[in-house]
């Protein structure tokens, strides 16, 4: 249980962007506002709301006392090699003795009950599997996957002709237009990238292709303020940086280029340096925050507009075709020789 509850916990820490708690603008304010509601639920309501749900099923916990039950008192009477591990009968001579008989047919009829630890998992499972659909690289939206049955559900009302797109009901906001302020604080130091000057492209007509470019030689430093003022240029690379950044990931060349230069500059400043120099995830934390900045502002992203009915719909279907399948049922039913007339 403690497996699958991490996986989900670890799960919706990445949705609730756990790793943007040093964040300090936008929404990242909202969500550190909430920051501690958030982790609470995670780590401490959602597994109570699970075990206190798990709890009050008093009937699939009393079924399976009473079939332990039976089983010893089996194994006590028999012995016990006359099961196998999962309970099966092993020495049919015995088939017709009333407590066999009595064992065998409560568990015909139960099946082979879970455990309160196994139903736990399920939940936990079907929770992170659930969720995980609606996740990619960061973005809320449908993942594509391929199966008997589908797997999300579309909203229709009869139309002879009807539309539909993965990213429905969601607003579409465009990067190249949106640059935002970006600070966060490491070691009680802020740090604020000030963007200076914006080359963007005009009346959708487009150009050479646009990086975020720091500006090492004008790193200030207050320590008055314990604010540390990292400037950028948004614009076209010159003649001379393209031959420097030529290739691939050009944007990671010119971060993995100007992060020690930024660093040179605070020389002689201690406590800043070491704010900056900080590791975390294997690299610094100037650089994660440079890599943040820079793939915020050059990906595109969309705001779902009713999110709680979209997710209600979804998980109606998910119910009805992953954990009580309605079309198995329905066929089980027919094969019994049920239905009305």
């Amino acid at each position: 249980m403690q497996e699958s509850l991490q996986k989900l916990q670890n799960l919706l820490q990445q949705l609730f962007r756990a790793d943007a708690a040093d964040l300090d603008f936008g929404i990242y304010r909202i969500i550190n506002y909430r920051r501690d509601e958030l982790q609470k639920f995670i780590d401490a309501e959602l597994p109570t709301i699970v075990n206190d749900a798990l709890d009050a099923n008093t009937e699939t916990e009393s079924a399976h006392e009473a079939l332990d039950d039976l089983k010893n008192r089996v194994k006590d009477a028999f012995g016990e090699d006359v099961l196998d591990a999962d309970g099966n009968l092993i020495d049919d001579t015995i088939r017709d003795r009333p407590l066999v008989k009595q064992y065998l047919e409560a568990k015909a009829q139960l099946g082979s009950p879970q455990t309160r630890d196994q139903r736990a998992d399920a939940v936990f499972n079907h929770l992170w599997t659930f969720f995980s659909r609606y996740y990619d690289n960061g973005d809320f939206i449908p993942r594509r996957r391929y199966s008997q049955t589908e797997r999300y559900a579309v909203p229709y009302n009869g139309e002879e002709v009807y539309l539909h797109w993965a990213n429905r009901d969601q607003y579409y906001v465009k990067s190249g237009e949106h640059f935002s302020a970006y600070r966060f604080t490491s070691q009680g130091i802020t740090v604020s990238f000030d963007l200076r000057d914006v080359d963007i492209e005009k009346d959708n007509v487009k150009g050479a292709k646009r990086f975020f470019i720091p500006i090492p030689d004008k790193t200030t430093y207050s320590p008055e303020t314990n604010e540390i003022r990292i400037p950028f240029e948004y614009r076209p690379l010159t003649d001379e940086e393209k031959k420097r950044y030529s290739g691939q990931k050009q944007q990671d060349k010119i971060i993995d280029t100007t992060e020690p230069e930024i660093m040179a500059r605070l020389t002689g400043h201690y406590n800043a340096l070491s704010a900056l120099d900080r590791q975390t995830a294997g690299e610094t934390t100037l650089k994660k925050h440079l890599r943040t900045y820079t793939r915020r502002n050059t990906a595109d992203f969309f705001i779902h507009k009713d999110l709680k009915g979209f997710l209600t719909r979804e998980l109606d279907v998910y119910i009805k075709n992953e954990i009580i399948p309605l079309s198995d049922l329905i066929l089980t039913n027919v094969k019994n020789g049920g239905g009305s007339a």
